[in-house]
This record gives C-alpha cells, structure tokens and sequence, in this order.
C-alpha cells in the first residue's frame, strides 16, 4: 500500500563522475519525499506542535531526528532519471516512526532502492534533547491518512 509518491529528478551534483548517484544520496531522497509528504498532511516537515502548546518558541522544538536508518541498493540510480520515491508504509509508536520507503526508476516495478527511517519524536529544549511523545493530533492525522491511503 503506497500511502504518498512524488517524482525527483537526479542531477550531475547527485551523482560520480560515472553518472551512478551517491549511496549517500539515496537519503536525501528518501529525506525530500517524507518531508514532501509531510506537507501533504499539513505539516511543515520538520516541527510539530503539542497539542496544549500555546507558546510558538517551544513549539519549534519538537522534531524528529533519524535514530536508524536500514537501505538496501537493489538497482543504481542514474543521472537524468526520473525517479518516483514513495511512503509504502508507516508504523506509529509512542515516540517514534517506522517509515518503509522506496525508490523506483523510471518504467520499472521492482524498486531500486528500499528502506526502513526511524524517526525518533525529540524535544529540544536548548540544553537537552530526549525523546518526547508524538502529539496526539499528528497521531491521528497520520492514521486518517494511512486508512484513506
């Protein structure tokens, strides 16, 4: 089940000198698309709110940072393709993300690239970061969206 999909091209600056893009790169792929996907649903990409959170600085806090990240290269990703990246799967837990993704490359049905991000939900409150729990409202947004998906 594909919950989002969007189309990136890949650029020289993506790859080496022999046009195969960057392992490295395959992330920020996978980065553009969970963001984009993000804003979709509402969201800025980056920051939530608390759901009792009047006060807009502390508001800016809450984020997600990736606390693991498992990639497998299936196929290599060329310079000039037009790569569609997706959101296959989300799982929500008390404080994190278990987001599935993959990358496809131009008329192929079998991904060149998947990956399972955890993003963890954190609180930084400029002296600290720990792990906070996701805001009830995000919560169920992301369930709406991965029922209606």
């Amino acid at each position: 089940m594909v919950n989002f999909q969007k189309t990136y091209k890949v650029y020289i600056n993506h790859t080496d000198a022999g046009g195969i893009v960057y392992h490295a790169n395959h992330l920020v792929f996978f980065e553009n698309c969970r963001r984009d996907w993000l804003t979709t649903l509402g969201y800025d990409g980056y920051f939530l709110s608390l759901d009792d959170d009047a006060n807009k600085e502390s508001r800016k806090a809450v984020h997600f940072v990736v606390s693991q990240a498992d990639l497998v290269y299936h196929t290599p990703l060329l310079v000039d393709d037009e790569l569609t990246v997706t959101v296959d799967e989300v799982r929500i837990r008390p404080a994190s993300l278990m987001i599935h993704q993959s990358i496809y490359r131009p008329n192929q049905n079998k991904p060149a690239t998947t990956a399972t991000i955890t993003l963890a939900c954190v609180i930084n409150d400029r002296k600290t970061i720990r792990l906070q729990r996701l805001p009830e409202n995000f919560v169920h947004t992301l369930m709406s969206a991965t029922k209606s998906a």
